[in-house]
C-alpha cells in the first residue's frame, strides 16, 4: 500500500523469491496492492510494472496506469469476486455472438461464417459441446451441459489468466473468440477481425464516421495491450 499522493523514491527495482516470481521496491519499499497485498509477479511483468512506476507523475496515475491496474485487480481479488467473474464468463459462452451468423445481407453473411465457423468447429471439440446457433436476434438457448464444461475448464485458469481472458472476452465481445486467441488458435488479428466483422462490413458500405473511428482505435489499443499481457503472465 503506497502512502501520500508524490513520487518519493528514487529507484524502482525487482527482487526474485523462491517460486520464481519477484516483489517490487520503491527504494526499500516492497510495492502492495490498493488491498495491502504483497505484489508477486513474473519477470516480464515485473518489468513493465517497474516501468510505470519510474514514470513521473502522481501516484494515482500510477496505480491506474494498465500493468499496475490488471495487477492489483488480480492480487486483491476475493474468492467471492472470482465465482462473480467466472459466472460472468459463462453466461457470455451462452449467448456467444459468433453463434448469431445473419441471413442478409449476403456479402455480411458469408464474412460472418467464414470466420465464425472455424472458432465454433473448435470450441465445440475443445469443451466437448454443442453449440447451437441462429440467424436472427432472438436468443438461442444452449444446452445445460455447455456451462457445466466451460465452468470446469474456467476453474483450473489462476487469477492472472483468469482475469486475462475475462477483458479480452470485454474487448472483443466474444467468449470464444478470446479463449481460440488465449490459446493460440487464432492470432491477435484474426480476433479483432471477429470482432468488427459488422463494424467493418458497414464502413465498406457507409465509410468512416470520424469519432467512432477515435473510439475503435482507443479500444484497439486497449486489446493490444491485453495480447501484451498472455505474453507476460
Amino acid at each position: 500500500m503506497i502512502i501520500g499522493r508524490q513520487k518519493y523514491w528514487k529507484s524502482v527495482r525487482k527482487k526474485k523469491q523462491s517460486n520464481n516470481l519477484f516483489l517490487i521496491y520503491l527504494d526499500d519499499t516492497c510495492l502492495k496492492s490498493n488491498q495491502g497485498n504483497i505484489i508477486q509477479l513474473p519477470a516480464q511483468l515485473a518489468e513493465e510494472v517497474i516501468r510505470e512506476w519510474n514514470a513521473d507523475g502522481k501516484i494515482d496515475c500510477m496505480k491506474n496506469s494498465f500493468y499496475t491496474k490488471f495487477c492489483f485487480s488480480v492480487i486483491d481479488m476475493t474468492k467471492k469476486e472470482r465465482e462473480t467473474v467466472i459466472g460472468r464468463l459463462v453466461e457470455y459462452g451462452n449467448c456467444d455472438p459468433i453463434c448469431y451468423i445473419c441471413e442478409k445481407p449476403t456479402k455480411l453473411h458469408v464474412k460472418q461464417k467464414n470466420l465464425y465457423s472455424p472458432i465454433i468447429d473448435w470450441a465445440e471439440k475443445f469443451f466437448t459441446i454443442k453449440l447451437n446457433k441462429g440467424s436472427g436476434l432472438i436468443f438461442i438457448e444452449q444446452p445445460s451441459l455447455n456451462s457445466e464444461n466451460i465452468h470446469k475448464f474456467l476453474e483450473g485458469l489462476n487469477n492472472f489468466h483468469l482475469v486475462a481472458v475475462h477483458e479480452l472476452t470485454k474487448s472483443v465481445g466474444s467468449l470464444f473468440t478470446s479463449l481460440a486467441l488465449y490459446k493460440n488458435i487464432i492470432s491477435p488479428d484474426l480476433s479483432w477481425e471477429v470482432a468488427n466483422v459488422e463494424d467493418n462490413f458497414r464502413i465498406e458500405v457507409w465509410g468512416e464516421v470520424e469519432e467512432e473511428t477515435q473510439i475503435k482505435n482507443i479500444k484497439f489499443d486497449h486489446f493490444n495491450n491485453l495480447v501484451k499481457m498472455l505474453q507476460l503472465i
